[in-house]
Order: C-alpha cells, then structure tokens, then sequence
C-alpha cells in the first residue's frame, strides 16, 4: 500500500514538473519558430542561389566533354579527308583502299558507326555502317541519305578551311556527325568530295561521359512529347536565351538542363544532369545546428524554473508526504490525507485518498479472486502451482505433476520452480520480475523435465503477500508451447531463406541492413556476387545444372566466411554478404579468400564457376544504404566489364564442357581442328580478326548438337530419312545459340553454313560456290577430314592416304577445290614435320 501511495505522489509532482516545463517549452519553440523563419529566408536563399551556380558549372562541364568528343571525331575526318589516298580514292575508288583501311576493325578502333566518301558530284562512291555492339556491318539508313542530297549542308564546302559538325536526329538515335572536304595530304584542292564520319550518341557513348565528368547524365530528344513532368517543365524553360535550367528534384538532389541544337540550328536534344545537394545540405546543416544552440539556451532557462518550482512547494509535499507515512504505519485504509487550496496538491490530495479507496476494496475482491483460482487450480489442464517466498513448490496440480514427468505431487514438493528453469538468464530475468512488479504474463522461457526434456513454455505468476503488504510467495500457471514454437521457427526459417542455397534470402538481407546501419557497427562491409553466364548454363545444360551451379556458388561463399557473416541470394543469379565490424582490408581479404577458393572448386569440376565481385564500406558518418549498396553494386559490374576477356573463356569452356559431355570425339579433337584451320587460314591470308573468328568457329561449330536426342546422335548403324532431317538441323540450332551469346555473334553465321556444298546439295539453305562464307568452306574442309581419321560407332578411321584421296574425289562437288588444294598442300608440311 506505501509503495502504491508514494507512486502517486510521484506522479502528481511529475505533472507539476510537465507543466511548467510545457509553458517554458512554448515560449521557446515560439522564438526558435520566428528565429527559424527569418534564417530561412536570408541564409537559405543564399545557400539555393550558390546551389544553383555549381549546378550551372557542372552542367557546362558536360557540354564541354560533349564538344571535345565532337572535336575528337571531326580531328579523325580531318586526318582521313586530308589524306592522298583519299584523294586518290574518290577518283578510282580502288579495292585495295577499302580492304586495307575500311574494314571492320577500322570501325571498332575508331567508335565509328558511319562513314560516307560522297565525290563532288553528289554521288556516294564509298558508304559503310557498321553496329559497334554486335561488331557487324549493317546497311547505311535511309534516314543517313537524306541528310546527303544536293546543297546539304553536310556537302556544302566553299573552301579548304570548311567543314560541319554537330548533331544529326535520325529515327534510329541522335549522331555525332562530323564533314570534311576531302583534299590531298598538304590540305591542297580542288576539293574532290566529302566525307562524312558519324557517331550514335548511344548509352556507350553517355556513360564515357559520365566518366569524365562524374556526374549522372540523361539525354532526351527535345521534340519527345512523351517526356516526364519534370522534363516537361525543362523543355518549356528552355530557350536561345535560357540554354541552361536548374531544378531541385528533391531534398537529396538536383537537376541541370541544358539545349542541344542539331547541325541545323534546331533544338535538337536536352541533357539532363543530376547530382547531390551538397550546397543544401550544408544550410541545413548550419539550420540545425543553429537551432540546436537556440535549444541549448532553452533547457538552461527550463531548469532554472524547475529549481524554483522545488522550492515554492517543497514545504506542502513534505507535509502530504508525512500523512501517507501515517496511513502506511497504522494499516488504516480507511483514514485519508487532508490539504488545503484548490491547487494541484490539492488535487494530489483527492487522488490520493480515491487510492486508499480504492486499496480497500480491493482488499474485498482479492479474497473473492482467491477462491476463483482455487477452483481453476483443481480443473486447468495447463500446470498450476504455488510457491513459498523462496520459490519452493508448496502445492501444484496433476497436470503440472504430468507436465514434469514426475509420478507424483509429493517428488516435486522439494523442488524450486527457479530451478526448473534451463538457461540462468531466463531465471534471473523472472526473478527481477518479482521482485520490480511481482507480476508477469506469458513470458517465454525453457523449462527441464525430469527425464532432462527441455519444454518451451509461457509462465504467468503473481506475487502474494499478507495484510502488511509483505511477501509469502508466488502462484502461476505454465503453459507448453513446444509445438507452436517448432511451427513458428519452421515458419520463420521458411520466410528469411532461400530454399535453393539455404542461405538467407533478400527479405532477411534487407532487414539486416537496415538493422546493422548504425555508427556502433562502423566499419560495415557489404559484397555483392554475381554469376557469369548463369544463362547460358540454364539455356544448354538446363535449369538442374543451373541450380547446381548456384548451390556450389553458395558453398564456396560459406567456406570462406567468418561467424557473423551475413550470406544472402538476392536475385536469380546474384549474392550479398554483410561483414559487421569490417574495413575495406577485410572486404579484400574476403573476395582475396573467394577468389583462390573459387580456382580450387574450378579445378576439380568441369562445369566451372565465374563469378564478379564489387564491394563498398559504411564508415564514419552515417549515410543512406541505398548509396553503399549501389556503390557496391557499381564496383561488381566495373569487374564484370573490365573482365571481359575472362568472362568469354568461361562461356567458351562451358560450352565445350556441354560439347564434352554430348560427344567425347568434340573434346578430343578440338586442338587438332583448330590447329588444322589455323594453319589453312594463314595460308590463304586471313586477317588475325578472321583467324581468330576460326578459331573459335573451329571449337564450336558442332554447338547445335547440344539439342539433338541421344537415340541419334550415337547411334551405331545408318541414319533413317526421319532421324537425318533432325540431325541436319544442328547448324540452324547451333546459329540460334549463337546469336543469343555476344561473345558467339561473330560466328553465328559461319556455323549456320558449315555444311554447305559448293555445289549447292547441302543444307540448311542450298547456297552454292563463293555464296556460303569462307569460313565455313574451311571448317567443313578440315572437320570432313579429322572424322575420315577417327573411328567412330558406324564407321571405322581411315589412313590418311586414303582421307586426302577422298578430298580430292570430292573437290569441286562437296568442297571448294581451291582450298581444298591449299589444304593439301597444309597437311603434306604437317606430314613432313611429323
């Protein structure tokens, strides 16, 4: 009862205390408002107007990278149009000058998309176009040509010293487009033509300034009418007058706009660029800590109040105090404290005595509550008990005797319910329970059987104590909740994990950002994986081995991970792992540990593991996540760019992984093939790009034999007419497979050929003669001669005397009879050195 009492009179001197601290607190966030309004006003706009010339700077940058890539491509048409090949070119449009200098590598070295030699008459004597991309040319746009007619501006040079660049809108992208007049090395006339070099303004292309500049850049046509709201009101704000528009977006960044006119002095497109409000954010920053002085100052004047408020009712509270001691000491809930006024210890007063009140039929229902769990005690199915002071069961019900495992009431009346409890800290924790509020509901714990059985349970219990307030004991109930406990952990486990991998999924992965961004985990390491050519592994040896490759993925992460570590799928073929308490030095060490662990897997399997890493540290002052994450994200797909070379060997090892398993003979004789066309290859001249392509065509030519049955492709005797047909359309699915992989793109064409004749019975198209491409003349040469060498289950291996007569036998009908004397002429020196 005077622990109730003194409760009270807490509370109403807390109220006091909150009053007199909400009058001070009004009268101090009114200043800080009014003080607020007027920095906002004076300092912000400063702050804004400085914003806005950093954003105008930057976006000038822009344009200058823009003009100096502009400049660049119209220094290249300078060196090619001043040029006496060139010059001689536009005359005689010679052969040699278009095998020599405008091949395919020309147009890749140089990040060219177009060029057109136009002579003065108008014509074009020479045009190319080329999708840098797929590195393959392709038709010159009907778009390109009607920017070339008569009186063009692009063909319109009045002098040596003349020449256009700019900006051409085609419907196919915007161009960087730059024209020459085309005169002889020592920049002499007459002018004899132009020639025109062009540029798509591609994503390629913007994110090679986005490097330069470092700053996000978008470019949208300016006539686009489907634009965003935000681009609508740049497009109407810009002018001749306005080329630039700045745009907050929103608290965190801004946008720069700026005009873009084509080579006609159109508007033609509008650049956008955005980037932090740093600026802005340092108002802020001084507005707060401003504000925070203000509040500084009002706290020193709030306590100041609260000294006084002590004083000028300390005497009052001392005496209501003394009367609640009375009533405590003599046990007379029916007395009541007395105190004059109509203030708030006035109030404190009536509260007090409505308690007393209140204490003293409460007295009357516990006795009522008394007898209602004694009832309860008898009938419950959960366990039920009563304890001694010291937590010794003094009497429990035949369920709670069931419950423990015990025979009977009489084993358990020695034991302690404290005792009963598994982990120590579940123990201490209830124990401070009884002895602060001596009252809990269903609080969880684990709980010993006798047989040592662990139950998790829900305990209520209260305290009991006798007419002076003194305690004698405790009552409770416990309930089993094992089995809801092992639905709910199975529930949970399923909702945080990826049922592939068994690693966590990217719901637990969110959480655990989340939860882990705080200064007290600082350094916080994230690493973001992902697998290379998981697709192409899913495509040809389907999704079975797409998923073993992402198991084995996941358990080469966990190897190489330390306790605490955090391992997450967070997409179809992407990771993340969380490193608490990790600098950058041990998020290397951590893709260092992947990577050596990765070569050792690779090593003892055939289906090997390609992998991108990129990670990014929180450290320091705290920052959005988001930004980590993408940080992170950008760095795993700079490795995944800068690895291309890595990246193609894998896909090419896959793929000859597949061919392994489907034909044993492929495996065997890859070497063997590739060094056989190498060496006609040279001999007949090809370029290292065409040698490489062979090579590679050599090692994957046979790719559409992925798809073909079994029953089929092994089969010991003849082939019916039925199972012929399926078996000729390889090279089409081979062709297929191809043109879906880049690093395959170049020979998709040359393995849809490959069995063509050169007197046009082959397939799949019936071409004929120099129709079908060179690279499949040879391919279809040398492999016709590697299976007459090798034994196979319909056939036996013939003597290579006897594989060079059937060359011979079948040149001019099967074979193209020049390369097929070429490559005798290859195998004779092979023989020889043999």
């Amino acid at each position: 009862m005077t622990g109730r009492l003194k409760y009270a009179l807490e509370d109403d001197i807390t109220t006091l205390r909150k009053k007199t601290l909400l009058i001070t607190g009004v009268m101090i966030v009114g200043v800080i408002v009014i003080l607020y309004t007027t920095s906002q006003i004076i300092l912000l706009s400063s702050f804004s107007k400085l914003e806005e010339q950093n954003t105008r700077q930057n976006v000038e940058r822009v344009l200058d990278a823009l003009s100096d890539d502009i400049s660049t491509l119209d220094a290249t048409c300078d060196d090619w149009a001043s040029w006496d090949d060139t010059y001689a070119f536009i005359e005689d449009a010679n052969k040699e000058y278009i095998e020599s200098g405008l091949v395919d590598g020309t147009f890749i070295g140089l990040r060219l998309n177009l060029m057109l030699f136009v002579n003065s008459s108008g014509h074009i004597v020479f045009g190319k176009a080329f999708d840098l991309q797929n590195e393959t040319e392709i038709p010159i746009p009907q778009s390109v040509q009607e920017h070339i007619s008569a009186n063009n501006l692009l063909l319109r040079h009045t002098d040596t010293e003349s020449s256009t660049t700019g900006i051409v809108l085609l419907p196919e992208g915007p161009m960087l487009i730059t024209s020459q007049p085309i005169l002889s090395s020592k920049y002499e006339g007459p002018i004899r033509g132009t020639l025109i070099m062009g540029r798509y303004l591609t994503s390629t292309e913007i994110e090679h300034l986005v490097k330069i500049t470092h700053l996000s850049l978008t470019v949208h046509r300016f006539n686009d009418s489907q634009m965003p709201p935000n681009l609508q009101e740049a497009h109407a704000a810009l002018s001749e007058k306005t080329p630039i528009f700045v745009q907050p977006l929103n608290a965190e960044s801004v946008a720069g706009y700026a005009l873009l006119k084509d080579i006609y002095g159109k508007p033609g497109l509008m650049l956008r660029a955005d980037m932090p409000r740093g600026i802005y954010e340092q108002g802020q920053a001084t507005m707060r800590f401003f504000i925070l002085s203000l509040l500084t100052v009002g706290l020193v004047f709030g306590a100041v109040i609260m000294l006084l408020l002590e004083k000028l009712v300390l005497s009052r509270l001392t005496r209501l105090s003394h009367n609640v001691s009375s009533i405590s000491k003599s046990g007379d809930l029916s007395a009541r404290v007395s105190m004059t006024g109509r203030d708030e210890l006035s109030s404190l007063a009536n509260e007090i005595n409505g308690m007393l009140e209140t204490q003293e039929q409460s007295q009357y229902k516990l006795q009522e509550s008394e007898e209602k769990y004694s009832a309860f005690f008898k009938t419950s199915r959960d366990c039920a008990f009563i304890t001694s002071k010291d937590g010794t069961i003094i009497d429990i019900n035949d369920a709670g005797v069931e419950f423990f495992g015990y025979e009977n009431k009489n084993d358990l009346m020695r034991v302690k319910i404290p005792e009963l409890f598994e982990n120590p800290e579940d123990r201490k924790k209830h124990i401070q329970i009884f002895e602060q509020q001596g009252f809990t509901k269903n609080l969880p714990c684990n709980l010993r059987k006798k047989d040592g059985g662990i139950i998790n349970a829900l305990v209520t219990w209260v305290v009991k104590k006798d007419e002076n307030g003194n305690v004698i004991g405790y009552q409770g109930t416990i309930r089993d909740i094992t089995e809801r406990k092992k639905t709910e952990e199975k529930i949970e486990y399923t909702g945080f994990h990826d049922s592939l991998t068994d690693l966590y999924n990217r719901a637990y992965f969110e959480e655990e950002i989340k939860r882990l961004n705080t200064q007290r985990e600082y350094p916080l390491s994230v690493i973001m994986a992902d697998i290379n050519g998981l697709k192409v592994v899913n495509d040809t040896l389907g999704h079975n081995k797409g998923d073993e490759l992402l198991k084995n993925a996941a358990k080469v992460l966990k190897s190489v991970s330390r306790e605490g570590d955090i391992i997450a799928r967070i997409g179809g073929d992407e990771f993340a792992v969380i490193l608490p308490h990790s600098d950058e030095n041990a998020a290397k060490a951590f893709c260092n540990r992947f990577r050596d662990a990765r070569e050792k897997y690779n090593s003892k399997t055939q289906l090997k593991l390609s992998v991108s890493l990129g990670y990014a540290v929180q450290s320091g002052q705290y920052k959005d996540m988001e930004k980590v994450l993408g940080q992170a994200d950008e760095n795993m797909y700079t490795e995944k760019l800068s690895d291309t070379a890595s990246k193609e060997k894998y896909i090419i090892d896959t793929f000859r992984t597949v061919l392994a398993t489907r034909d044993p003979h492929t495996e065997k004789d890859a070497e063997k093939l590739q060094d056989l066309a190498q060496a006609l290859g040279k001999d007949i001249g090809l370029s290292e790009f065409e040698l490489k392509r062979l090579r590679l065509l050599a090692l994957l030519h046979d790719i559409g034999k992925i798809g073909t049955l079994d029953n089929i492709l092994f089969k010991p005797d003849k082939l019916t007419e039925e199972e012929w047909e399926i078996m000729k359309k390889h090279s089409e699915d081979g062709y297929k497979m191809a043109k879906n992989i880049p690093q395959l793109v170049p020979i998709a064409r040359d393995i849809l050929y490959h069995h063509e004749r050169w007197n046009g019975t082959g397939y799949p198209k019936g071409l004929k003669g120099e129709q079908i491409p060179i690279l499949s003349r040879i391919i279809f040469i040398v492999d016709a001669y590697d299976v007459m060498l090798t034994e196979r289950p319909y056939k036996k291996a013939m003597t290579k005397e006897e594989a060079i007569q059937e060359l011979k036998k079948c040149a001019g009908t099967q074979f193209d009879p020049e390369l097929v004397e070429r490559f005798l002429v290859v195998v004779n020196k092979e023989l020889v050195k043999r």
